[in-house]
C-alpha cells in the first residue's frame, strides 16, 4: 500500500472512531482524468 493509500486509511479509521470529527470534515474527490460526455464510467480505464 502506497503512502497516500495509507494515509487515507488512517484519516477514515480516525473518523470512524470520532464521528464527531467527521461532521465538521468536507472530502472532494477529484478524478484522475475527466471523463468525456460520451463514455461511461466503465470505459475509465
Amino acid at each position: 500500500m502506497d503512502e497516500k493509500a495509507k494515509a487515507l486509511k488512517e484519516l477514515l479509521e480516525i473518523l470512524v472512531e470520532h464521528p464527531d470529527l467527521a461532521e465538521r470534515i468536507t472530502i472532494t474527490i477529484k478524478p484522475n482524468r475527466i471523463i468525456q460526455s460520451n463514455e461511461t464510467p466503465t470505459d475509465n480505464k
